[in-house]
């Protein structure tokens, strides 16, 4: 496995409840959970648009959008359910339970593409062992809410 990449994987990873955090904080100060996944929203997508002048990533022609498929947009749409959603959830639950769950769903999701080979996925049949996988994480985030 290529270390830069699992490195990368994790570093995100540590960065998620950190992001719940700063927006549930935003949204506090601001008194909207929906205008901080806005602001979220919208400084990421500065930071990226900056990332692409400075890195000089060539743009796409205007008729490659027109012939993307419809679903192809959905990962906006996701992006802005996932930190609304973790905005609402992580002050109520927890960010240990949050992450818990975010990582339950995550699993299922990833084990059907891998499955089905959704979304260009190699398909990876369903075996006992990811099975088996699926029911520990979903039991420890049984003992999490335990207390």
């Amino acid at each position: 496995m290529n270390y830069l990449y699992t490195s990368l994987a994790f570093f995100v990873g540590f960065l998620l409840p950190v992001q719940v955090g700063i927006n549930a904080e935003l949204a506090r100060f601001i008194n909207s959970p929906l205008l901080a996944a806005l602001v979220s929203f919208v400084v990421g997508a500065f930071c990226l648009l900056a990332s692409a002048i400075l890195l000089q990533v060539p743009f796409p022609a205007f008729g490659k959008f027109a012939v993307m498929p419809a679903w192809a947009w959905g990962g906006g749409l996701i992006g802005a359910a996932v930190v609304l959603g973790s905005i609402l959830a992580g002050p109520k639950i927890g960010a240990l339970a949050l992450v818990g769950l975010l990582l339950t769903g995550q699993l299922v999701a990833s084990v059907l593409m891998d499955h089905f080979g959704w979304f260009g996925f190699p398909i990876q049949k369903m075996s006992e062992a990811r099975l088996l996988g699926i029911l520990l994480l979903v039991g420890g985030f049984l003992l999490i809410r335990k207390h």
